[in-house]
């Protein structure tokens, strides 16, 4: 198994806090642990959650959600060699309550009939199917009646505040990371 050693990265709170994550090889372009801990600050306790992660790169998203008592996750990841550094990540940390899936993230969620209470979308920037794919979520109901979806954007990318049944409720900048927070419209009532 290939790891790309360039940056180290690690758990920042939580129950296994300081805990390595294996980066892998090929194009990955990791959260930096400064979004990372103002994401989970803003989430808050993640105590029971079921996390769904789209484009899972290394899995750090989910590690973190585990941290903080997720429960149980799905991780999306396109790219098939990404696959080992994320089950050693899992296997590390201990978490087994952890589903890894090879597949494009529009089609996974055009098959998904379960329902997370956080969903995390971190595609590529240059990817032009964010939309799309938030309006995909909501048509097949994906996100719980009080859950929060969180897409990873660069800092000049223009996404709506409403689509389909999502309603962007904040919105944080972090140097050319921009993190845009969802929730079901009908939640925010």
């Amino acid at each position: 198994m290939k790891i790309d050693k360039k940056k180290t990265m690690y758990v920042s709170a939580g129950r296994i806090k300081g805990r390595k994550i294996l980066r892998p090889p090929g194009e990955i372009r990791p959260i930096t642990s400064k979004v990372k801990q103002a994401l989970f600050n803003i989430i808050g306790d993640c105590s029971g959650m079921k996390t769904l992660d789209l484009f899972g790169g290394s899995g750090s998203i989910t590690l973190e959600a585990y941290s903080r008592g997720a429960e149980e996750c799905v991780i999306v990841e396109a790219d098939v060699s990404k696959k080992n550094v994320i089950l050693e990540n899992l296997k590390n940390a201990d978490f087994q309550k952890c589903k890894v899936v090879i597949s494009d993230a529009l089609r996974y969620c055009k098959n998904c009939s379960e329902q997370y209470d956080f969903i995390m979308l971190d595609p590529p920037f240059v990817w032009d199917k964010k939309e799309e794919l938030l309006e995909l979520i909501g048509d097949r109901n994906m996100l719980s009646d009080d859950g929060i979806l969180v897409l990873h954007v660069f800092k000049k990318e223009e996404i709506s505040p409403k689509i389909g049944k999502f309603v962007r409720y904040d919105q944080r900048t972090y140097g050319s990371n921009t993190l845009m927070f969802y929730k079901n419209e009908s939640n925010l009532k």
